[in-house]
Parts: C-alpha cells; structure tokens; sequence
C-alpha cells in the first residue's frame, strides 16, 4: 500500500520571485513508498517523482495554482491502473498548508556563470571574463590526483591549506590565520579562521559551504593513506608526522578492514574546532612548505557521500575562486569566491576578475591559433610551435609581436629524466641503454626540438662497442623484441620522446608508447621530476641517463596585467589579474 508522500527536495527552476504578481516554478521530488508484494518484480516503479509546481506571489502571500506529473514509463499495460491512483494520491496529499518556501538562487546553466547580481566597487580596469589554457590535459580536480603542473595550478586556484607560498616562496598564513612551533620545531599548532567557510555546493544542507574546522583538516590527512589514492600526497609527509607511516603502511597493506589495528595518525590532532596541532618525529625545515602544496590544501568529506565522483569533477575548497561548471575535462569555468578573505589595500575583495576559464588544448596548433585569434588571453606553457613563431633564437619576442604580446620565462624548471628500467626482462645494463641512445646530445636536441632555452645538464657517456653489440643482439631485426620507450602523456616528455625515438638506429626495433607505469618490457623511460614545494631537489639517480633542463612560459596579450608567479611551476596567482589600461 502506499503511504503518504515525503517530501525530499526543493529545486528551482525558474527565475527569481522578486516583484508582486510574480510567478516563480520549482521541481519538487516526492519520496513513495510502495508495497513492492503488489506489482510484480517485472513492473517496477520509480521511488521518486519528479512534480512541477507554479506559484505565484500576490502581496504578501505564496499560493500555487497548478501541479503537473509526468507521465512514468512503466513495462506493462497496468501503467494506468498504477499511475491514476498515484497521482490522486499526491494531489490529495499535497493540499495547501502553512510551509515556508526558501528561495535562495535561480536556476543556472553553463553559458550563465553566477555573478553577483551586483558588484561592489567595481574598477575600469577589473575583467569580466578572463580565459586561459594549458597545453597539458587537466587530469581531475580532485587535489590528491593532481599529477602534473596543469592540475595542480587548478587545484591551487581553488584550494587552499592552513598556509600558503606567495611570490617570493615565502610562507603566508591561509585557513590557519597564526600558528606557532614549539622550541624543538617537533610541534606545530595551527588556529584556523573563525570565518573561513567552504565555496557553496549542493553536498552540503541547502547548497551553503559550512564553516572549515580542524576535524577537515585531520579527514585530509588521512585520506592521503587511503589505498584508492595516489601516494604522492602521503610521501610528503610519511617520514615527518607521527604514526604516519604505521597508518599509510596499515590502509595500503592490511585489505579487510576489520584487521586494521592502527586507526588513527596521533602526529595529527584536532584540539576544538579551530586549532590542529601536528607532532613530527623528527627536524623537517620544509613542512610548512609541504603544507602549502597542492596536496595538502582542505577539503570536506561531503562530496564524496553526495557524488560517486567526489571532487573529480567539482572542486570545493577555500580558494579564490569557486568551481561553477565543467565541460568534460577540456573547460572548467570559475567564478570568484565572494567570500574569500584576502582583500587588497582598499579593503576590496580578491579576485578582480569575474569569471574564469581555463581549458585544456593538447593540439600545440589549435592552441596557438586561438590565442592568436584572441578566443584566449593567456596560455600556460605555450609549446614549440608558438615559441618558434614568436621568438628569435634567443627567446625574445620578435619586434613585431613586442607591443602584441607579452612572454614570461618562469624562474622554475622541472627536468626531464631519460631512465633505463633495471628490472628489464632483456638482461641490459646501464652502459647497454647509453648505447642505444648515444646518437642524442644536446645540441642535436636543442635543434631537433628548436628550442634553444633547453639544457642537457647531464649526459652518460660510458659505453663501448661491446655494448653497441649486446643492444643490436637483442633488438636487431629479426630477433622478435622491441626496444620500447615510454612516456607520459605531457606535452614535453611527448616531444622529447618523440625526438629520442628518432635517434634511435633504424635498424633496430623499436618503439614509442605512452605508459604511466613502466613494465619489465620498457627498457627506456621518461620521468618529469615536478617540484612541489620550494627548494626540493631530484638527485641523479643510478638508472638516469640523461637530464633535460628546460625552459618554461607564460604567453599573454599585452591588454593583460597583474598575474604572479614564482619558483613552482604550479604556482599562479590571478588574484590581481586585470585589464592593462591603454597608454595616453
């Protein structure tokens, strides 16, 4: 039998109900209950109804006037012998009675950002829609699955931790608004905002981000130990913070759950709602560092029980701006986050401009020609093919691009490491790989690739004939194996594995394939070592046989001002990007 209507969900669909006579539409979903013993298992029904319901406002008063159903697509012809006495049901139980309707936003689509309705303070020279792009794809938004530059610098926009890296690589305070060490440096305590409040999503009671506490920042700690994770995030921290290490090994090892012993990290601990403090195990000079990386940024734990996603493809955080829509993983579109708490001298809120869009462009072409057409204002690592058509041999603008564009060399490089796979099922060693890339050096590479802002700074050259031999005896024609090197999908390990296959000598088999890990088959490999926090270093390690060091770009028009960056090649600051006002 059916028992009374629920109602579970308010959605507006219509404009704001503002003046007297309006008439405003919502989209409200009943919860039935069913005795399912009385339909049989082939005639199912759905458990919620969408109803569209007009109301309108006369005076002081909300009346609705009409209610409609659509029509429910059952398998049987006892659909209307179902779905009459349905509807008679909810239209008995959905009478006039006293409730209280709270309208809190219109209805919004892709092409229609959410911007205030009005804006307070606005300056000539503020931007209502700001476009960027990066040439490498954006992989989730999602902080603990940001794996290279272009994912990380959107998770930055839109997250931030208890502290933060500024231009100049120095510390600044974020959620945290002080903290302090203990004179052994083994203890820090951190007081978060009183007013810091995550952006507005629809995980959270009435699509209103709650206040941050310190249990957020416990939740983000520990899930860096979860085994569905990349471990990248708990790497920064595993050999610092206390029982870290005994909880990831404890998450990623034991399989059932109810034989984890260790369910907790007691390094990390929520004190009230606004202080956390942390007990490392030893001296770690760079955690405040690692703190303000992309990985370490907050987040709440709602998304992941409303969506199957997560926060893959929407991002809630603290940030200066605030996710408002995606389309697939080539546009993600932002708007400021009202709410933000850095404001610039005149008390006036960051960021400046409106609205936001970074997209993603792999074809190194298309990506130039709509920066070149004016569809972007600014592009992020531009690729070869743009550098060769607007600079002289020495990376300077070509005179008659100077007053059209602007191009920023960023002060940090993250090399690109050629390395041979010690577990190689073939038997070869590291003078064999040397070898079979001995035809690449680094002027071939800077004219193959015609990108003379690139450095070789460290080559292995110990090899002999010997070696020669024992490449072509396993990798010669007609020996059955292929010489494979990968690469990640990233625009410059692409381009330079491109370039080293072609070194390769012609007669022996070999290969270009794109992995991310790296199986006894591979026998050579690019690795890109991308710093997370100022002053990480990546030591030459025993299977490296060649480092690239090169050169990384910001492309803008010259109508652009304001943005910052340093050290990080993640890190980008779009707080104080504004419209350059014409020279008089």
């Amino acid at each position: 039998m059916l028992t009374r209507p629920k109602l579970i969900g308010l959605k507006l669909i219509g404009p704001k109900l503002t003046r007297p006579n309006d008439t405003l539409f919502f989209q409200i979903h009943v919860l039935i209950h069913i005795n399912h013993a009385m339909i049989q298992p082939q005639f199912a029904m759905p458990q919620h109804i969408p109803l569209f319901l007009k109301i309108s406002r006369k005076g002081d008063l909300l009346t609705w006037d009409s209610l409609s159903v659509p029509v429910l697509r059952l398998k049987s012809l006892l659909a209307p012998v179902l779905f009459i006495p349905v509807l008679l049901f909810l239209l008995s139980g959905c009478g006039p009675t006293a409730e209280t309707i709270l309208v809190e936003e219109r209805a919004r689509s892709l092409e229609e950002p959410d911007l205030p309705d009005t804006i307070i303070d606005r300056r000539d020279d503020d931007l209502s829609v700001l476009r960027i792009a990066d040439i490498n794809r954006i992989r989730s938004l999602d902080p603990l699955f940001a794996v290279n530059t272009a994912t990380r610098r959107v998770i930055q926009l839109a997250y931030e931790g208890l502290v933060r890296l500024d231009e100049d690589d120095r510390i600044q305070m974020a959620a945290a608004h002080r903290w302090d060490v203990s004179n052994d440096l083994l203890t820090y305590t951190f007081t978060i905002r009183r007013d810091l409040f995550f952006h507005n999503d629809e995980s959270f009671t009435q699509g209103r981000g709650r206040r941050v506490n310190s249990h957020d920042v416990v939740r983000v700690f520990k899930r860096m130990a979860e085994r569905d994770v990349p471990p990248d995030a708990a790497e920064l921290f595993i050999n610092s913070i206390l029982g870290f290490e005994a909880y990831y090994l404890e998450q990623r090892e034991v399989y059932f759950e109810a034989d984890r012993e260790v369910t907790g990290i007691p390094g990390i601990r929520a004190v009230n709602d606004s202080t956390v403090v942390f007990h490392l195990i030893r001296r770690d000079p760079d955690f405040l560092k690692k703190l303000a990386s992309p990985y370490a940024v907050i987040y709440p734990s709602e998304p992941f029980r409303f969506r199957n996603d997560g926060l893959h493809r929407h991002a809630v955080g603290t940030g200066p701006f605030r996710f408002h829509a995606s389309r697939g993983d080539s546009l993600f579109i932002f708007v400021p986050n009202q709410n933000y708490y850095r404001k610039d001298e005149d008390g006036r809120s960051f960021p400046r401009v409106q609205r936001l869009e970074v997209m993603s462009i792999t074809d190194e072409h298309r990506l130039f020609d709509s920066f070149r057409n004016e569809r972007l204002d600014m592009i992020l690592d531009p690729g070869l093919y743009a550098l060769y058509e607007l600079t002289d041999e020495n990376r300077n603008l070509k005179p008659e691009f100077a007053d059209r564009y602007q191009l920023e060399g960023l002060a940090g490089h993250d090399p690109l490491v050629l390395r041979y796979n010690t577990r190689n099922r073939f038997e070869l060693h590291r003078s064999d790989a040397a070898a079979a890339v001995r035809h690449a050096d680094g002027d071939g590479i800077r004219a193959g690739l015609n990108y003379p802002a690139l450095e070789v700074s460290s080559q292995d050259r110990d090899f002999s004939q010997v070696h020669v031999g024992r490449v072509f005896q396993r990798f010669g024609q007609g020996q059955g194996n292929y010489l494979l090197l990968a690469y990640t999908q990233d625009y410059l390990p692409r381009v330079l594995g491109n370039y080293l296959h072609e070194t390769i000598d012609d007669n022996l088999n070999s290969a270009l394939i794109q992995r991310r890990v790296f199986s006894r088959d591979i026998f050579l490999y690019l690795d890109h070592l991308q710093a997370i926090y100022p002053g990480q270093r990546h030591p030459v390690q025993e299977d490296e046989l060649l480092r690239v060091e090169a050169g990384r770009y910001i492309l803008a028009h010259a109508t652009i001002a304001g943005w910052k960056t340093n050290s990080m090649s993640w890190w980008l600051d779009l707080n104080t990007v504004h419209a350059r006002q014409p020279q008089r």
